[in-house]
Parts: structure tokens; sequence; C-alpha cells
């Protein structure tokens, strides 16, 4: 446990825990109570789409003096560092042999799923442990029949229903598990676990109108089928059994080890079941825990379950797909299931050919998991070396990877005071966490509303949008379509964004709107430069800018990434983490940076301000793993 929680420290020493969007509603719902902002966001919305508990200890936290980005750091570390503590502590009180208890609590320890979601500023750690602890407490009333531990169960689960949402399963499961003929404990069982977050629901619906959304906005929900969510638990599950580091002969062993498990779980199913039906008693000197699966039941149970609720409820509330985040609590009662029927697979007495099969079988299981175990540890090392040189690079937001950007330097030098809209509003609040509350707000989905109604809003007041081009955008238009919008003027081209000001709300007119990215194309080619590149496409530069040209263009031409590698005259400018390649690497893909017109196909890239020694350009296909074409220039140190 505590190399655990040592190894989450050292991987966000330098960075922090892991930032992505939710992290920046937690953040800064705490950062706002502790400054008397209210319950609410940076956005300015009460905080309604995720339950309370992570955001008050992070507030909690505040006001002992420790900074919140830096306590959520601790909190998933010290978390992941109990999961390990409680799961070995059960496996050590329920585990015949030693040897296996502690082997399964190295793989807890060096699991790549549970590790990776205790480096990120999120609250699966804390879930996973409250929801381990509920079970843990179930199995143990179940088991001794003592009312504090169902108690204790209770609570943990109310946690876990505060922490995530989807515990709400976990109160199913502590229902449906407790004897029917005690009426009264499955009464209290439920009003402690449940009351808690219906409070919580209850001020939602007295703030907003609404349980867990903003009135009169509906979430994106991805309706998907059955068999889609049953294959996303596939690939999942897939992903815990074989490290990505794995080499084809070690997966097949880890698909056997896991095979093995399923075998020694029916055959000790099948004793059990055998020894019940012809009145076998353990001796009275047996240990209880030693002669029975009862344990394990809540785990199991819990396995089964939770991922049945999730294929019911995920489609009709979020829009994403079932992932690992999702499952994340099954994890380790998976593991530790599995650790149990093996040792009571080893604790029946078998005879020749019964006893060989047993020990190969038994073999095989455990030559998987120290295989899993290690290949975990080895893909950690390079996983943590990184992260703590340059984070956790471009998929979250706090690394060396934004530390260059132009466009958030932007925002911070000169737009201190202006409301920003922006297609990463998350990703500019938190490089810019002293801005005033409700600053950055989120761009509408469409471009037929976008003008008009933050116009609106903003009349006067000096609003501007900024697109960030770095990462991908779920919107259905692009920079190119802002430019051509009536009332809005370009007021800064980055090398990674552009930056408008709004002027005036004028309605939108696609026809108008059509007409205008004719005019802005025709004007891109007129301005085009001089040719620096003659191949599949030709490249032209002007000044810091490039324009990839393609005549005649097919759909073919365009479906592969194009590479585009700057290399300064100083690579002293360059990031931590870009210094040790010597460039910046600002590739695109067409669909998201380009524009077509008939049989022409255009593609316009901003440089960066630093001076310019060589440029490297070309496209490369994923699809066969090889390069298109590729062509390098000099960048006249400009």
């Amino acid at each position: 446990a505590g190399l655990g929680t040592a190894h989450i420290l050292a991987r966000t020493a330098t960075y922090g825990a892991a930032v992505t969007y939710d992290s920046t509603i937690f953040l800064s719902t705490a950062m706002n109570f502790l400054a008397g902002e209210g319950w609410r966001d940076f956005t300015g919305r009460p905080l309604v789409g995720w339950p309370p508990l992570f955001p008050l200890l992070l507030a909690a936290l505040g006001w002992v003096g420790i900074e919140p980005l830096e306590a959520g750091r601790w909190i998933n570390a010290t978390a992941f560092g109990l999961i390990i503590l409680a799961a070995g502590n059960w496996l050590r009180s329920n585990l015949r042999s030693r040897g296996l208890a502690l082997a399964a609590t190295a793989t807890i320890a060096a699991s790549l799923p549970l590790s990776e979601f205790a480096s990120r500023f999120l609250t699966e750690p804390l879930f996973v442990l409250f929801t381990l602890l509920a079970l843990m407490h179930l199995a143990s009333f179940l088991h001794r029949k003592t009312t504090a531990s169902l108690y204790w169960a209770a609570v943990c689960t109310a946690l876990a229903a505060l922490t995530r949402y989807p515990g709400v399963a976990l109160i199913g499961v502590g229902v449906l598990l407790l004897p029917r003929a005690r009426l009264k404990q499955t009464l209290g069982f439920g009003a402690i676990a449940s009351l808690p977050l219906l409070a919580v629901l209850a001020r939602h619906w007295a703030v907003i109108g609404s349980l867990t959304q903003a009135a009169g906005k509906k979430n994106d929900i991805s309706g998907q089928s059955l068999s889609a969510g049953l294959r996303q638990i596939g690939e999942v599950f897939g992903e815990w059994v074989v490290p990505p580091n794995a080499s084809d002969g070690l997966a097949y062993l880890l698909w056997l080890a896991v095979g093995g498990v399923g075998l020694a779980g029916a055959a000790v199913i099948l004793h059990t079941t055998r020894m019940h039906r012809a009145g076998h008693r353990p001796a009275p000197e047996a240990a209880p825990a030693y002669s029975r699966l009862g344990p394990a039941i809540p785990f199991g149970v819990f396995a089964v379950a939770y991922p049945v609720f999730m294929v019911a409820v995920v489609p009709f509330t979020v829009a994403q797909g079932i992932d690992s985040r999702y499952l994340l609590p099954v994890y380790v009662p998976l593991l530790l299931t599995a650790a149990l029927l093996l040792d009571r697979l080893l604790s029946i007495e078998a005879a020749g050919r019964m006893a060989t099969v047993r020990s190969a079988l038994a073999s095989l299981i455990l030559l998987g998991a120290l295989a899993h175990t290690g290949l975990s540890a080895h893909r950690h090392l390079r996983i943590t070396a990184q992260a703590y040189v340059a984070g956790f690079k471009s998929w979250t937001y706090n690394g060396s990877y934004w530390e260059p950007s132009e466009t958030l330097k932007y925002i911070r030098t000169s737009l201190s005071h202006s409301t920003i809209y922006s297609n990463h509003p998350y990703l500019a609040w938190f490089w810019d966490r002293t801005a005033a509350l409700e600053k950055y707000q989120n761009l509408p989905g469409r471009i037929h509303t976008l003008g008009p109604r933050i116009m609106r809003r903003t009349a006067g007041e000096g609003a501007h949008i900024v697109w960030l081009q770095n990462e991908r955008s779920s919107y259905a238009y692009d920079d190119i379509d802002l430019r051509c919008l009536p009332g809005v003027e370009v007021v800064a081209e980055l090398s990674d964004g552009v930056v408008f000001r709004l002027t005036a709300a004028e309605p939108f007119d696609a026809e108008r709107h059509r007409a205008r990215k004719q005019r802005y194309l025709a004007q891109l080619l007129a301005q085009i430069g001089e040719r620096v590149v003659r191949s599949d496409w030709d490249v032209y530069r002007n000044g810091r800018k490039l324009t990839y040209l393609k005549q005649p263009c097919t759909p073919a031409d365009v479906q592969a990434k194009f590479v585009l590698r700057v290399l300064p005259a100083d690579p002293g400018v360059l990031s931590r983490s870009r210094q040790r390649y010597g460039f910046d690497n600002l590739g695109f893909y067409f669909d998201r940076r380009g524009m077509r017109r008939g049989d022409q196909c255009i593609v316009a890239v901003h440089l960066p301000a630093y001076p310019i020694g060589r440029i490297q350009v070309g496209q490369w296909s994923s699809a066969d793993n090889r390069t298109l074409w590729d062509a390098e220039f000099a960048g006249a140190g400009d």
C-alpha cells in the first residue's frame, strides 16, 4: 500500500494529477466555494451533473491551507493505497495460502487501470475504495450477522453514491443480498445508503427544476444497442487482461490463465454443491472462512450486476459508450473473487490424476498472474517516467504539451477582461485559474445558432471567440466557418488557434455563409505565397502561413494524417517534453483543418512565432502504416 501511494505521488510530482474536462468542474467548484462564490463551476452553472463529495473534500482541505489541485493529487494517491491495503487485508483473512494472497495483492498494486485513474484528477479512486469497503462490510455481515458491519456497509454505500451516481447500483446489490427475513435490517440499510443521495437530488430539483442537468438543457445520449454495450464490456475486459506491452505469446498465456480461473471456479462450485448435498460439514477446528464461498459472494454478485446496470443505463444518460472508467469498480471484486476460487481449488482434497490436473491448472493461473504483474510493472515505469518529465501528453490540460501554446498565452495577456467563448473553455480556464467567474463559456454546437445566441448576451461587452486547433473537436463547424460569420472579425491568427472579436448580431443565412466561404477560399488562393514543396500536395509559404494545395483532389487524397514538424533555430524555446525531439509537432487531419471547392483541396496552417530553422511536411497513412510523401525545407530563421 505504501509503495502504491508513493508510486502515484511520484508519477504526479511535477505536473500534478492529470486534469481533464470533469477535473475542471470539480476544481473550479471547490475554488469558487472557498472564494464565497457558491456551489458553482467556473461557467457560473450550479454543480448538478456530478455528485458533491469530491469537491467537498477539496474545499475542506482548502480550508486548512492545501491548494485544491494538490489536494486532489493526495486524495487519489491515498485512496489507491487504501484500496491495496483493504484488498490485501481481505485476502490475508480469507485465503489459506499466504503466497497466493501476496501474489493477488501485488497484482492489484501493479494494476494499470487502477493506477491510471489514481493518477487523474477524477473521482474513480474514491468510488472504487468506498465500493470495495461496502462489499467487504456486507460480506462480513452476511457471515457474522453483526449489526455494526451492516451499518458500515450502508455508510460506505452512501459515500460511494455521493462520489459517483452509478453508486445507486451498489444500493440495489446490498438490498438484494440482505436476508429476506430481516426486513428491519434491509430497510435500515436502504435508508442510510440512499437518503444522502436523495437529499442531494432534492437540492438539485429545488435549484434548477431538474435532478442532474440544467433546466431547459438536455444532454446528448449515445442510444447504443445492447450488443454494442456488451461488445464494449468485452473490449474493456480484454484491455484489463492483456497489457499493451504484451507479446502475442504472453497474450495467449494470459487468456489461458483467465480460462483457467473459469475452470477453477466451476470446479469449486461443483465440489461445494456435492458436499452440500452429501450433508458434509467442516470439522470444528476448520476455519469457516476456509470452507465456504460466502466471503466472495458480494463481490461476484456486484461484478455481474454492475456491468448489467451500466449496459441498461449508459445509453440513455451519456453520449459516450462504456469504457474502462465506467467499469473500474468491478476490477478489484473480480480479482478477489478469482483469488478466493483458486484458493478453494487448492484446498480441495484430491489424489492421483485429479491432483495433477489441479496443480497444473493452479500453476497456469499463477504463471499468468506473474506475467501480468511483470508486464504491468514494466509499463508503469515508462508511463511514470514520461509523466514525471512532461505530464500526461495532449489528452490532459496540465503538462508540458500546453506550456508553449501561443493561444493560451494570448488569452492571459490580451483578453484578461473579455468574456471568452471557446471550443475548449475547460482547457482555457485551467491555464487561467485566476479568471473571474463566468469568463469562459462553451460555444453552441451549431453554427446557425452561434452568432445570435452569443451576441444577444454580450452586446457591447467586447466578447471574443477562441478556437483552439490542437484537440479533436466535436463541433459541426470549424474556424473557417467562424471566419465567414457576419459580425465576427479575426484579431489574432496563431499556430494553435484563432481569436475572433464579436462586433454585431446578425441573423444567420446559410446561402450567404456559403458564399462567404467561397470568397475566403479565393482570397486564400490569391495570397498563397511562394511554393516551397512540389509533391503529391504542393506546399506554399507566405510569412508565417503554410498552405497545402492539391488539384485535382479526390476523397482518397485526404484520408490520412498530415505531418508538420517545425524545428526552431534555437531548441531552447521548446517545452521540456519537445526538447527531447527537437521539434514542434503540428500534425493535423484534413477534415478538421481543410476546405474543398470542386476538385481543389486546400489547408492553411499558421507557424509558431519563434525563429524557425527547418520545416518538415508530409502525409502519413495509418491504414497501411507508411509515408505517402514527405519533404523538408529551410525556415529562413524568421
